[in-house]
Formats: structure tokens, C-alpha cells, sequence
């Protein structure tokens, strides 16, 4: 009895050392293959010019993926297989839990550097095409003017493809709007296209509204970075020609938007932005330069501490932490992790950038204005994505689901939608609405950032309401309008100001015909002056002495000459029909003034 007993007791002993030992061989086979992935990817960074152009992400925000995820290496492809092996790891992929996060970093990469070179499948050339294409509507356009608190920015991108949506655009709403896109020759600093850029009425509408209009300059892939980052007379020949078109349209910047600059490229991308700096700071003084940053620095090519001195505003990339090739349905742009989602998140990306040397009143951070769609595995989060379905702008949300109150993620401040299609499939959709935003825009605010970023600018045309949110968060309050305007008028009227002014002409006597401002004040000041010297000879001149009488005629007839003298030169600057309208009003008061005065001219007999 004992005998069989002992046998027992000793199988199950060497079963469960053997079944232990299986487990860790297959814990030293994924671990084994993880190193393995890790130094290959070390040995590719080291060896560039073995790396081959990554491939465009063709996916477009409008329109539906038909295929699945893109198929990965065959390294990554083992690798996942491998991962099956425990389904609760493969499940916690998305979260960065241990090896998973290097795995999703690499695909995070790949994201959010594609965000940008998606394109609509259609091509036109035209923006009413674009209009006609999208459906564009304006009536239903928030319009209200506003005044933008002078602590906070906020910055839009323009997509060529939006055609005309900036005329419901609410410019007093936006410090800056970047018309995307230069599209950059790498060998040769020109441009393979500028799309519109030489005719859209974007640029005039928005500095009717005292916006800063920035021309955007791509240039996509590790390849054509080094290719243009190593080529001076590339560069030069870029500075000349942007120079050019920012001179053409009056513009007032640059946005510099390189993605997957390698490395070993990262002092000579340096190089180019100070010479970059210094020939349209040479050209104008007051063109801003401003870099999109991925939300992270993966490739460490951002000097920050160099770049400062030579950038105006660093505007993060803050959107693709879950997208086209995640494993798991979630949040585009997660404020926070918790124990739910992947590490990384726009909290860990704005600190990265401050901890490496940004000032935050330089760093902007840029929000989507779209979402992200999936077929999944079951309704609830986080839950394993069976394919990607598309990534919707705001607008195509609205429209098709209509307000929805449901729901919102506490952890990473991002609205969710889950349902089921005609098909029966299971779909989630994450995106941000006014409610989300407004909490990530507080935090902004707490953060005392620069301010905030919008891709993309129209992705929203027909429902107002992030207009809306825009003025209640970034705009002065009516008190605060009150307070402005007596500041600025306290400004206006003091001495010192006009001493400045005086000292500037006198030093650059061009400062006038490039900023006719003033004209417009010496105007009012000659004109009051001639109107009181009117007054005072025609009502008190016979009792002036001869030679008093001709000093005062000779000084009135040189303001006349001078009033005439200005308006002609600010007819350079402004409309024919207000400078013909300003002359008429002058000669018909001056005759009404005459007519008038003759009561006090007239001779009269003594008795």
C-alpha cells in the first residue's frame, strides 16, 4: 500500500518539475525572441543606410479601410504568434505592459508619423471641387468676434483638401492657421506642389481678423530627410523659394513639419532651422518659425535647448497613441494611462518636452478633431480589435450617430461609442468631443502651456460647437474685453509711446511704408489742427495783424498740403473707394464750414 502511494506522490513531483520546466522554457523563448526583436532594432538605427523609405499609410480619415491591418515583418508576425501563447498578454499589448510596450512603441511610431500623409483617394485642383466633394456648408457657422487672452495660442492646420471650409472658420478664434502644405522636393528644395496657396482667400480672410496665416512645409520618411537635411544648396534654394511665397501672399511664418528625420540627422536638421531662422528673420524681422513634434522624440533629433533661441512655437503631435495598427480598440488621445491603457499619453509627451528644455509658453499641444474605428472582438474596453474600420472626422461622426450622451472614459478624458453594425459585428469608436476637449484644454490651461493645436481645421464644418468651446476656454470674457480696451486706450495716449514711435521713423523713415498705421494718426492730428485753423481764421482773422494773418495762412495751406500728402500715401495700402470717400467728406465739410462762416466774414455798415 505504501509502495503504490509513493509512486504517486513521486509522478507528481517530476510532472510538476517538468510541466515548470516547460513553462520557462517557453518564458526563456518569448524572452529569448523579445532581446532578439530588440537588438535587430538596435542594429537597423545604427545602420541607416541599410533602412528602407517606410511606406505611406494611405488610409484617409473620411473614408472607410475594406482590408484589415497592414501585414507586419516576418520577425514581428513569429513574435505574435508567440504571444498567443498567454491570451491575457497579448490582450494587454495596447497597456505597455513589459515586452509589449516595445512592440507598440514601434507601431505608435509608424502612426503617428503616417497621420498627416493620409490623402483623400480623389484628386482636384480647385477649391470648389474640394467644396462640392465634402459637401462643405457655412450657414450654420459660429460667428461671433472675440478677443483670444493673450496667454494662450491656438493653432490650426488648414488641409488643402478642405477646400473652402475656412469660410465658416471663426478667425477671431485662432492666433495662427498654417495652410497645409508645401510639399517638399527633397534633392532640390523646391516644391513638388503648394496646391492653392498663390490663390486662396484663406490668407485675406484671416488677417481681416488680425491671424497669423503660416505656410506649412512637409517632408515625409527617413529618406528624404536625409536627402534634403544633408544638401545646403537644397536648403538655400528652399529659404529662396519660401522667402518668395510668403512675400506673395503677405504671410507671416513658416511651420515646419518634418517627420522620421533619422538620428544621424539630427544636428545637420539643426543647422537648417537657425540658417532657417536667420534668413527670414533677415528678410522680416517678425515671420515666425514654428516645428511639429511627434509626442515623442523618438529618434532624439530635437535639440531643444539650441532650437528655442530660433522657434517660436513647438506644436506636439498629440493624437495616434491608438489607431490603424494598435491590437486594441482605445482612445486617440489619452490624457491619462491608469491601469487601462498604454504608458504613454499626452501628459508623459508634454512633460518629455518640458523636462527636455521647452519653454511651455512655446509649447502648443495638438488635438484631433477625428476619431478612430473598429471592428472588435466583443462591446467591452479594453477589448482586442478584429480589423480596423476608418478614422472619421467630427463632422462624418455627427452626422451619422448624431450628439451622442455615451460615453466617456474617466481615465483618458475620451468619448466611446460602442454598437453593433448592419452585420452584427461588434464596433467601437473613440473620439473627442466639446466635453472631452474642454477637460484636456483645462489641463492646458493648469499646465500653463502655450496653448493648443487643432488637426485639422474643417474636419468639423457644420456643427459650431468646438467653436464654441474654443471661445469659452481661450477668449476674454466681456469684463475682461472692458479692462482691455481701457488699457489700450491708456497705451495709445501715452508720450512715451509716441516718442518711441517718433525715434523709429526717424531711424528708418521705410518703417512707415511698411507699417501705415501711424499715417492714419498724423492724419487725424493734421486734420484737427487744419479744421481749428479754419475756425479761428475765418471767425477771428480781421482782428490779426498782417504778417500774424499770413504765418497762419501759409502754416494752414502746408497742413493742407501734407493732409493731401498722406492720404495718397495711404492709398498704397488701403481701398481707392475709402480714400475717395475720405476726400469727399473732407471738401463737402470744408464747404459746409465756409458756407457757415460767412456770417462772421460778412462786412456790415456802421451806423
Amino acid at each position: 500500500m505504501r509502495l503504490p502511494l509513493l509512486f504517486l506522490i513521486f509522478t507528481m513531483f517530476f510532472s510538476n518539475t517538468w510541466a515548470q520546466q516547460e513553462r520557462n522554457v517557453s518564458k526563456d523563448l518569448i524572452k529569448g525572441k523579445i532581446n532578439e526583436l530588440i537588438e535587430s532594432g538596435r542594429r537597423q538605427e545604427q545602420a541607416p543606410q541599410q533602412a528602407e523609405e517606410e511606406k505611406p499609410d494611405t488610409t484617409y480619415v473620411e473614408g472607410p479601410t475594406e482590408s484589415g491591418p497592414k501585414p507586419q515583418q516576418d520577425e514581428q508576425a513569429l513574435l505574435d504568434s508567440l504571444m498567443e501563447v498567454n491570451q491575457d498578454a497579448q490582450l494587454d499589448e495596447g497597456g505597455g505592459v513589459t515586452a509589449q510596450g516595445f512592440i507598440d512603441t514601434t507601431y505608435f511610431k509608424n502612426r503617428v508619423l503616417s497621420v498627416k500623409k493620409r490623402r483623400p483617394k480623389k484628386v482636384y485642383n480647385s477649391e470648389n471641387a474640394w467644396e462640392k466633394y465634402y459637401l462643405l456648408t457655412h450657414g450654420n457657422a459660429y460667428k461671433k468676434k472675440h478677443v483670444i487672452d493673450s496667454t494662450s495660442k491656438v493653432f490650426g492646420w488648414h488641409p488643402y483638401w478642405m477646400g473652402t471650409a475656412y469660410k465658416s472658420y471663426n478667425f477671431s478664434l485662432l492666433s495662427a492657421v498654417a495652410y497645409f502644405s508645401y510639399e517638399l522636393d527633397p534633392g532640390t528644395g523646391g516644391y513638388k506642389t503648394i496646391h492653392d496657396w498663390k490663390t486662396t482667400a484663406l490668407v485675406d480672410s484671416a488677417h481681416k481678423h488680425d491671424t497669423k496665416v503660416l505656410l506649412s512645409v512637409t517632408n515625409f520618411g527617413a529618406t528624404n530627410n536625409a536627402t534634403f537635411l544633408s544638401n545646403l544648396e537644397a536648403q538655400q534654394n528652399f529659404i529662396s523659394t519660401l522667402i518668395t511665397l510668403l512675400r506673395e501672399r503677405n504671410a507671416d511664418g513658416v511651420n515646419i513639419d518634418f517627420e522620421s528625420i533619422p538620428s544621424f540627422s539630427g544636428k545637420q536638421f539643426t543647422n537648417f532651422i537657425i540658417d532657417l531662422s536667420s534668413s527670414l528673420r533677415s528678410a522680416k524681422k517678425d515671420y515666425m518659425i514654428t516645428l511639429a513634434v511627434p509626442p515623442i522624440d523618438f529618434d532624439r533629433v530635437y535639440d531643444l535647448r539650441q532650437l528655442n533661441s530660433h522657434v517660436d512655437l513647438y506644436i506636439i503631435m498629440g493624437y495616434e497613441f491608438y489607431g490603424a495598427n494598435s491590437k486594441v480598440a482605445g482612445p486617440v488621445a489619452p490624457l491619462n494611462s491608469g491601469q487601462t491603457w498604454w504608458e504613454y499619453n499626452l501628459q508623459n509627451a508634454v512633460d518629455e518636452y518640458l523636462v527636455g528644455g521647452a519653454p511651455s509658453n512655446k509649447l502648443l499641444l495638438g488635438l484631433p478633431y477625428y476619431g478612430a474605428e473598429w471592428e472588435t472582438n466583443d462591446l467591452k474596453f479594453p477589448s482586442k480589435v478584429k480589423r480596423f474600420v476608418r478614422y472619421p472626422m467630427y463632422r462624418n461622426i455627427r452626422k451619422e450617430h448624431g450628439e451622442l450622451p455615451c460615453c466617456e472614459d474617466e481615465v483618458s478624458k475620451s468619448k466611446f461609442y460602442v454598437y453593433r453594425d448592419k452585420q452584427n459585428n461588434y464596433r467601437q469608436l473613440w473620439y473627442e468631443d466639446s466635453l472631452t476637449l474642454a477637460k484636456k484644454y483645462d489641463w492646458v490651461k493648469e499646465k500653463q502651456l502655450g496653448g493648443i493645436g487643432i488637426w485639422a481645421l474643417g474636419y468639423d464644418n457644420g456643427y459650431p460647437d468646438l467653436w464654441k468651446l474654443l471661445a469659452a476656454k481661450f477668449a476674454l470674457s466681456e469684463d475682461q474685453l472692458k479692462l482691455a480696451a481701457v488699457t489700450a486706450r491708456s497705451k495709445r495716449l501715452s508720450w512715451r509711446r509716441w516718442l518711441g514711435l517718433a525715434f523709429r521713423i526717424i531711424k528708418n523713415p521705410n518703417y512707415l511704408l511698411r507699417n501705415p498705421r501711424p499715417l492714419f494718426g498724423i492724419f487725424g492730428a493734421v486734420f484737427g489742427v487744419s479744421m481749428i485753423g479754419f475756425f479761428v481764421l475765418y471767425r477771428y482773422g480781421c482782428r490779426f495783424k498782417r504778417m500774424l494773418n499770413i504765418v497762419i495762412k501759409g502754416g494752414l495751406a502746408l497742413l493742407i498740403i501734407l493732409l493731401v500728402a498722406l492720404i495718397f500715401i495711404a492709398m498704397q495700402f488701403t481701398g481707392a473707394r475709402e480714400i475717395v470717400f475720405l476726400l469727399g467728406g473732407f471738401i463737402i465739410g470744408a464747404i459746409i464750414f465756409l458756407w457757415v462762416s460767412r456770417q462772421f466774414l460778412s462786412e456790415k455798415d456802421l451806423p
